[in-house]
């Protein structure tokens, strides 16, 4: 009883009651203002500290790829997560479409985490372009480059057609589809392309007695193919050198004619040279193509010739060094390689 009554009296001196005079009641009440105001504001700091200890909510990251760009933001958005974008050409995808993401499908993160979506371009081109007066093998070398990352839209379709015509050998004519045409889906695209003037002739050049490479050469700018023949020089012969050719110098010959070289063997090469004779049978090609024929050792590349030609066989006499391997190129692309020395396939 004494404890309560003690209790009272100290309510009675802290809390406005009937007894105490107006300015105490009134002194009263602004304490017990200021103190609540002080006790609200550490009851709501000791609040937003734990909520901030605790972390924000985990969530599950939802699998957008393949979806519209607008309908994957939405779902991310639902998530509280929140996008990165990154752009590619794709041939696969549609303009606007998810191609892939990152975290992926079904990963638990942080409400806010930043999710990377790299959204499609499309195709890297919508549309067939005028080849007509174009070089084929420049244009198939156009669109293997333009396609070497992405799946190929135009395909050139095999066998192509041919025709003779005043434009010069391997000049596209027509086309189908037409320049313009929408893609929509791997295209095929159907050319025509001169085989050069009918019945063209050509004067051959005169080129006994000149040496080996000089005669290469000449053959090699002329774009003239040609094969050789390599026997021992006798008598008062050199060596090294053209010693007979068919067809005859002053000959007119059908543009394309295969000209035979008869040479003599080098005699002196020098210290680690190599003679020999480089030889190997192409497809017959309708239209000229570029080949090269490179001397590679562990120091250096030499480009021994390089002309447009129309298949069939070559023979190709070359000086090395011992240790060179010969690489025969078809439009920049390997074809065949061997040791220096080495003479026939």
């Amino acid at each position: 009883m004494a404890t309560m009554k003690a209790l009272g009296n100290s309510m009675k001196r802290i809390l406005p009651n009937h007894m105490d005079p107006p300015e105490k009641k009134s002194w009263k009440r602004a304490v017990l203002l200021v103190t609540a105001m002080v006790l609200a504001m550490i009851v709501f700091g000791v609040i937003t500290f734990w909520l901030s200890v605790r972390g924000k909510e985990e969530v599950l990251v939802p699998r957008v790829e393949q979806e519209e760009l607008i309908t994957a933001l939405t779902e991310l958005q639902e998530k509280e997560l929140y996008p990165r974008l990154q752009v590619r050409y794709s041939s696969d995808f549609e303009k606007g479409l998810i191609i892939e993401q990152k975290p992926a499908a079904g990963s638990i993160v942080k409400a806010g985490r930043r999710v990377t979506l790299v959204v499609s371009k499309g195709p890297i081109i919508d549309k067939v372009a005028d080849y007509v007066g174009q070089n084929l093998g420049d244009v198939r070398l156009n669109l293997k480059t333009l396609f070497a990352s992405y799946r190929a839209l135009i395909k050139i379709q095999e066998p192509v057609m041919y025709q003779f015509d005043s434009a010069p050998r391997g000049t596209i004519l027509a086309q189908k589809p037409e320049a313009g045409t929408m893609i929509d889906s791997v295209t095929e695209l159907e050319l025509v392309v001169s085989r050069g003037p009918r019945g063209a002739l050509i004067e051959v050049g005169d080129y006994v007695d000149l040496s080996f490479q000089d005669a290469l050469a000449e053959l090699a700018a002329l774009n003239i193919p040609f094969v050789f023949n390599v026997r021992q020089a006798t008598g008062d012969e050199q060596s090294g050198v053209i010693l007979s050719q068919t067809p005859e110098a002053g000959s007119e010959v059908p543009y394309g004619s295969v000209l035979q070289m008869s040479m003599s063997r080098p005699r002196r090469l020098g210290g680690g040279k190599v003679f020999g004779v480089f030889e190997y049978v192409l497809p017959d090609y309708p239209i000229m193509v570029d080949i090269s024929l490179d001397s590679i050792t562990p120091s250096e590349k030499t480009t021994l010739l390089s002309m447009k030609h129309p298949g069939g066989p070559i023979s190709i006499p070359y000086v090395v060094e011992e240790n060179s391997e010969l690489v025969l190129y078809i439009f920049d692309s390997e074809e065949i390689r061997q040791h220096a020395g080495v003479e026939g396939n």
